[in-house]
């Protein structure tokens, strides 16, 4: 089949759709708490109108055997309400625990093979649902990887905060108690608040010396982790305890000051 024909066409199409749909819905079962996606739903439901009408006018596409979200999901308002009745609807995902749609696309895939085309001529209006899509789903990520935002401490001495695939390296802290608290809590206690004493009991058992008299606050204060400073999301300093957090939601005013901050 010449891959300049409507039906070839079609297939494309529909592969490329899917892929979006797809990858929406992956999102938004990664985790329980999300920000706003009211953006990415009005994508995934125009998307879906126009996959309707093409899997409408292609008995080829509408026998593709298996679930695919879209099919199943007709917007994503409620997505966390709804997505039990899609894993119980849809047989693949409820066996495999994370199929979407993609076995489903993988047989248009094999259509798209059998009529000879590798990609769509894409009709205006759809680009531009599909460019739109593609932003929303850009924005949407980056509010995921706000929410997410890891520290971790690379050569012994270097704090890095890593927001998606983005990491900031900030100036190697002195060795010193603080670090080693910090490293120690980071690795053995994330997001948990210990008492100066178990950490200090902690540190003797691996040789490292911790002061008799030490002011975790004071001592914090002054660090990357200190009150103000591009950290402290991270960490809450008592006088005689710390919370050292792996992981923090961040706002775009500290992703900011961590960016200009960093070594």
């Amino acid at each position: 089949m010449s891959e300049n024909t409507e039906t070839a066409n079609d297939y494309a199409l529909a592969r490329v759709l899917n892929e979006r749909e797809i990858h929406m819905f992956y999102l938004l079962d990664t985790l329980k708490e999300l920000p706003d996606f009211s953006a990415l739903n009005h994508s995934y439901v125009l998307l879906r109108e126009e996959l309707i009408q093409i899997y409408d006018r292609q008995p080829e596409l509408q026998n593709v055997r298996g679930d695919i979200c879209w099919r199943v999901m007709p917007n994503i308002e409620l997505f966390h309400e709804n997505i039990g009745e899609y894993k119980t609807i849809a047989f693949e995902y409820a066996n495999s625990g994370s199929d979407y749609g993609q076995q489903h696309n993988a047989d248009v895939t094999t259509l798209c093979i059998k009529a000879g085309i590798s990609k769509p001529v894409i009709p205006p209006i759809i680009q531009k649902l599909l460019s739109e899509a593609d932003n929303n789903i850009k924005a949407f990520q980056y509010e995921l990887d706000k929410m997410n935002a890891k520290l971790s401490i690379e050569g012994f001495s270097i704090p890095v905060v890593t927001v998606g695939e983005t990491k900031y390296h900030f100036s190697s802290m002195r060795d010193g108690p603080i670090l080693s608290i910090i490293a120690h809590c980071l690795s053995n206690h994330p997001n948990e608040q210990i008492d100066f004493d178990t950490i200090k009991s902690e540190l003797k058992e691996l040789k490292i010396k911790v002061p008799a008299k030490f002011n975790i606050k004071d001592q914090i204060r002054t660090s990357h982790f200190g009150a103000g400073k591009p950290l402290s999301p991270f960490v809450t300093a008592f006088p005689k305890a710390v919370i050292v957090r792996s992981t923090v939601e961040l706002s775009d005013e500290q992703i900011e000051l961590i960016r200009l901050a960093k070594a």
